[in-house]
């Protein structure tokens, strides 16, 4: 009797494990960006308007009004790209990271909204920066579109196969889409080279 039991016990343990596997196939495991996130940049641009700010207040005391001048000016353009771009961008990378992982979970609408408020965070970005910041930001908000339209094609999936399929495409496009913000958030000095969000402020 004990061992019918046991049998019984082990047989249902091999039919959860294996429908286990073939949930997490289909809709696709949450992997993090290839990179290492992480948030050295935002440390790295507020201790540079911490140095240029110390360095003001020397040029001050020793009565150099102009080089005092030409550090708050630094300060200033490093406190622009922080508000900018660094932030935003980490804003916008967590909501797609979280989107993600709802789909994950099956929370399809909860996962388009934080699609949606992403896009609208990088939309902003790159109404304030140089060519080179729109058009990074244009292939984001390009990829995020997909994206979306993927996530409503599986909703709308009829049968369990396509579905199955559909989602294995939309996890694969989220880590693509998060492999992307990482990179142009940890890379910002690249993106950044020649970058005036001067203009932009003034507008707003």
């Amino acid at each position: 009797m004990n061992i019918k039991i046991c049998l019984v016990m082990l047989l249902a343990m091999s039919v959860l494990l294996v429908s286990c596997r073939e949930d997490s196939g289909e809709r696709g495991s949450w992997m993090p960006a290839i990179e290492q996130t992480g948030f050295e940049y935002l440390s790295e641009s507020a201790e540079r308007i911490e140095r240029a700010l110390q360095d003001a207040r020397e040029k001050l005391l020793a009565d150099d009004k102009e080089a005092a001048l030409a550090s708050l000016a630094g300060a200033d353009d490093t406190t622009q790209i922080l508000m900018y771009y660094d932030i935003p961008m980490t804003e916008a990378r967590q909501l797609i990271y979280d989107a993600g992982r709802l789909h994950a979970i099956r929370r399809q609408q909860d996962a388009l909204a934080h699609l949606n408020r992403s896009a609208e965070i990088l939309l902003k970005v790159e109404q304030l920066g140089s060519s080179s910041v729109q058009a990074a930001m244009q292939e984001l908000r390009s990829m995020i579109s997909e994206l979306k339209a993927l996530l409503e094609e599986e909703h709308a999936a009829t049968t369990a196969g396509a579905q199955a399929e559909l989602s294995r495409t939309v996890a694969a496009k989220f880590y693509e889409l998060g492999h992307k913000v990482n990179l142009l958030a940890l890379k910002s000095d690249q993106v950044l080279s020649g970058a005036d969000f001067g203009n932009g402020m003034k507008a707003q």
